[in-house]
């Protein structure tokens, strides 16, 4: 190797672990997305989804949709994979009989990714109790539905596993304050 080629060999393991942006499915992971989609988004954004999809590598594909101004009908929807974020579509929203921000959440306010992260180990553990230990998040929400009349009741985390030893998915549903609104096998 030539002295030359020394500074170009160096950095690139560096520019390859500096795309890469895995969130580990606990709550440090999720504390990490929190702090990546406030500094990306700023931390007074409106959103009504928030979407980890696992993409069966190291990596997931994180999905949004977001907008600045919560009386607004107007959102974007955002992509992230390997640490760089995208635009992928505008979205207006159509709501009758509410204000636009009675359907969003922000963050560490109506949600918590914290919390996502302490319900996916707490179903982990009880999908290991069902034999299940080596079931792994393929996907993971917080979302608000479409019809609703309290954000108790409409914003909601989702869960999906999947077990290869049992060959089964698993998907629990958790209401805003983390109880559990339903599971299904």
């Amino acid at each position: 190797m030539r002295l030359r080629s020394l500074p170009l060999f160096l950095a690139t393991p560096l520019f390859l672990f500096s795309c890469k942006s895995g969130f580990e499915h606990n709550r440090a992971g999720m504390e990490k997305l929190n702090k990546e989609l406030k500094e990306e988004f700023n931390a007074e954004a409106w959103y009504t989804s928030v979407e980890l999809a696992n993409s069966g590598g190291s990596d997931d594909v994180v999905t949004i949709d977001m907008t600045k101004d919560p009386n607004s009908l107007k959102q974007e929807q955002w992509s992230q994979f390997h640490g760089f974020w995208d635009k992928k579509a505008d979205i207006t929203l159509s709501i009758q009989g509410a204000e636009p921000k009675s359907f969003m959440f922000q963050l560490d306010k109506e949600v918590s990714l914290g919390k996502l992260g302490d319900l996916m180990e707490a179903s982990r553990k009880q999908l290991a109790a069902k034999g299940a230990d080596d079931a792994q998040v393929i996907l993971a929400q917080i979302k608000a539905s479409t019809q609703m009349n309290t954000k108790e009741e409409g914003i909601y985390y989702s869960i999906s596993f999947e077990s290869k030893k049992q060959n089964k998915s698993y998907n629990f549903v958790y209401n805003l304050d983390g109880s559990l609104r339903k599971l299904n096998e």
